[in-house]
């Protein structure tokens, strides 16, 4: 079960996001792509494989999804979205503020549900391959989030019913499913358009702790130049300057098969880099409500 919930083989050990940063667009393109299941790319190993650092890892203590909280980055990460950066004293039109909200979206192949346990707005979230602690109905499609794992895997139904939808809430009484995907199940059509369409729209996907080895979420950092969004589509005029563009950066401690194209790789641990980028933006070290500040300042 473990090996069948493992979409990232990440060395980081933080987490697997596509993160668009892009001003404001009425773009509302999506992919029809025929194919949207996924691929592992040449050399990965099979989901049961091992090496030696699995070895290593399983000498670790064992820390279960639901005792499992958000890192400092999960927590940055919601927090760039819901919080503009303050403004300086040196600022210009103080009615700008919406202009330097930079995080727009995120992207996750991890099904741990972190990103959801910092209260992160679900609009503002794509989950490709799933979450443990998620039920979806079959018949009006609304989540069922729980406090405790879904104990199956393969959107198989779980033999429980819809609380949550109909007209009055409640009444529809669907099966639920478990949300989480074996390899050969195709990505949740909602979340993989809506995956798309960001970071189109995007002037910048940040890659943070991800091998960027699953296809089709690996491609996506290259959704702000058109390269892979566009292929094989009509423009549309009007659309987002593509030449504009910063397009990609990865942070990450291991190579990845897209750094060749990148605009800046960061090859340090992606906590680590949050804090520095936080600081940068005017949070300063007293934003997290958490109270887990780092030892050694920002």
């Amino acid at each position: 079960k473990e090996d069948s919930k493992k979409k990232n083989d990440d060395e980081n050990g933080t987490d697997g996001n596509c993160l668009p940063n892009r001003e404001q667009s009425n773009d509302k393109s999506t992919d029809s792509s025929p194919s949207n299941s996924r691929k592992r790319k040449q050399g990965e190993l099979e989901p049961n494989a091992t090496t030696a650092n699995d070895n290593i890892e399983t000498s670790k203590k064992f820390i279960s999804f639901e005792t499992a909280s958000p890192t400092y980055t999960h927590r940055a990460l919601t927090h760039l979205i819901l919080h503009p950066p303050p403004l300086h004293e040196n600022d210009g039109n103080k009615n700008e503020i919406n202009r330097r909200t930079y995080l727009h979206h995120i992207v996750t192949q991890n099904v741990d549900g972190l990103h959801q346990k910092t209260n992160l707005p679900r609009e503002n979230l794509s989950v490709l391959h799933g979450d443990i602690f998620t039920e979806i109905c079959d018949t009006c499609h609304t989540e069922h989030v729980s406090a405790t794992e879904i104990q199956s895997i393969g959107l198989k139904h779980t033999g429980r019913k819809c609380t949550l939808g109909g007209n009055p809430v409640g009444s529809c009484e669907g099966k639920l499913k478990d949300t989480l995907l074996d390899w050969e199940d195709d990505l949740p059509v909602i979340d993989w358009e809506r995956a798309q369409m960001e970071c189109y729209k995007a002037d910048l996907v940040l890659c943070l702790g991800t091998s960027l080895r699953i296809e089709p979420a690996g491609g996506l950092c290259t959704y702000p130049t058109g390269s892979s969004y566009t292929k094989g589509k009509k423009k549309k005029k009007g659309g987002t300057n593509n030449n504009n563009k910063v397009g990609y950066a990865i942070v990450n401690l291991q190579q990845t098969p897209y750094d060749e194209g990148a605009a800046l790789i960061v090859r340090r641990r992606v906590d680590e880099t949050m804090r520095g980028l936080m600081e940068i933006l005017g949070y300063g070290c007293d934003w997290d409500a958490s109270g887990a500040l780092p030892v050694d300042g920002c």
